[in-house]
């Protein structure tokens, strides 16, 4: 039996892999935008049957997750997504003034790496790949352990489309051998020139590869409820977003902050939506079966439902229970509910006036460095503007799921499934990361109006130049 060295492997494929695609890239940078957007349209277009098999791919593979809940998000987005990308102009000419003269040019950055989380893997290879496309860049998945079935499947089908309608070949690739090594070698290379990680915080370490990151990552989002919120639809749009599609999307809420004066009314309202408060017994039999430590919880747990987790801890809840809430009459160092925690677990806080609220919203989000989204209910304008100016967040979503809305959907935010995480001290963008923001921008100065003013007319050119030649003349007779 012949021995094969998996990292050897894994190392040369990279190596293809990167080599393939930068020479695909030097042919699809000089593609217009018209070109590229025709291939973004024929690929949503063509994606939207097999997204449902893909789906159950996933789920199956990963065991994370509500496939009604993914199905339904699956076609709000990319119908949001193709809406959205027909607005954008990526490269080219992309502005130009009333006498066509052209001020900026979008330019591709070359070739990306993606890598990839096992949470919502369709979802994240279809926009990688398609916002890549859009910008004119060569894309390379990098598939996460647990789900690479599924992102494999994806990333086959989307080739097979983008080559059909004029993508040239190895422009999009996957690798299929997955090793750190064989990471390594892609994130080391210097025919790379970003690197977008996706949750995965092993290897976004800027310093050892010198390339620009963008980290896509999750975060654990406060929520705070002030007085003159309307209660029932701010808790009806938490109980939602908390227990959408399992927890699993990137700024769902966590930490639930309460104003003082209505706090029963809040408490009140979470038991009638779902809501089932666990008693100190109750609390303690779930932190067993979760075990947060070093902002990890129990992988078994990922993207499990209320009920789920409830059976597993030995809880008895209604079987209407949607999420499970923990109340802390205080945040320390060692609370376990500051952990990040990827599926419906509440951690509720109470809090005498909207300026302490303010102060504890800032400690979660600072609180393990992993906060990069705040979620508000309020219709005092004065609270939503102190909110906005003090927070140390890339977004933050007002009287809306923070699941949904911070990803655009019905909500004023870009469409978006990269969450910018630059707040948590790890990338360079906060924002909803587009199309856009895998380009450069080449900026055209001209000469402005004071500079032709004073521009020598060709009459003074002309008396100029004479009397310098007479001058000449002279020196040379002497």
């Amino acid at each position: 039996m012949q021995y094969v060295d998996k990292d050897l492997v894994s190392i040369q494929e990279a190596r293809i892999l990167v080599e393939t695609a930068r020479d695909a890239q030097q042919l699809v940078k000089e593609y217009e935008q018209k070109n590229l957007d025709n291939i973004v349209k024929q690929l949503l277009k063509a994606i939207e049957a097999d997204v449902g098999r893909f789906l159950a791919t996933e789920i199956e593979e990963t065991n994370m997750g509500c496939y009604k809940d993914k199905e339904t998000l699956s076609i709000q987005f990319l119908k949001a997504l193709s809406e959205e990308l027909d607005q954008q102009h990526c490269v080219g000419n992309i502005v130009e003034d009333s006498a066509g003269n052209i001020l900026q040019v979008g330019v591709p950055l070359g070739v990306i790496p993606v890598l990839l989380p096992a949470e919502n893997a369709t979802l994240n290879a279809i926009y990688s790949l398609t916002i890549g496309i859009k910008s004119g860049n060569a894309m390379l998945l990098i598939p996460h352990p647990n789900a690479q079935k599924t992102t494999y499947q994806v990333f086959q089908k989307i080739k097979e489309i983008c080559e059909m309608n004029g993508l040239p070949k190895g422009c999009l690739g996957c690798v299929s051998d997955v090793t750190e090594n064989g990471v390594k070698e892609i994130l080391a290379s210097q025919d790379i020139s970003m690197i977008i990680a996706i949750g995965k915080q092993n290897y976004i370490n800027a310093a050892n590869y010198q390339r620009p990151i963008i980290y896509g990552g999750a975060g654990a989002t406060p929520v705070f409820i002030e007085r003159s919120a309307d209660i029932k639809q701010a808790v009806e749009a938490i109980i939602y977003s908390r227990s959408y599609d399992n927890g699993l999307l990137p700024a769902t809420e966590q930490y639930l902050i309460a104003e003082g004066v209505v706090a029963f009314k809040v408490k009140e309202s979470l038991q009638q939506h779902g809501a089932h408060f666990l008693s100190k017994d109750e609390e303690a039999n779930l932190l067993a079966l979760l075990q947060p430590k070093d902002n990890q919880i129990n992988p078994t747990c990922i993207g499990k439902d209320a009920l789920w987790l409830a059976q597993a801890a030995k809880i008895s809840v209604a079987p209407t229970t949607k999420v499970l809430v923990s109340e802390q009459h205080y945040m320390h160092d060692e609370d376990p509910f500051a952990n990040e925690m990827k599926c419906p677990v509440l951690a509720f806080y109470l809090e005498p006036d909207w300026m302490h609220a303010c102060e504890k919203s800032i400690r979660l989000l600072k609180e393990k460095n992993n906060g990069h989204t705040l979620a508000i209910h309020s219709k005092n304008k004065v609270v939503l503007k102190e909110f906005a100016l003090k927070k140390p967040v890339g977004r933050m979503i007002v009287n809306a799921p923070a699941s949904t809305a911070s990803l655009g959907l019905q909500s004023t935010l870009p469409v978006s499934f990269i969450l910018g995480g630059f707040t948590t001290g790890r990338g360079i963008s906060a924002k909803n990361i587009t199309a856009t923001d895998l380009t450069y921008i080449r900026e055209i100065g001209y000469p402005d109006d004071s500079f032709i003013e004073n521009k020598p007319s060709e009459l003074e050119r002309d008396f100029d130049t004479a009397i310098l030649e007479k001058i000449l003349t002279k020196i040379m007779e002497h």
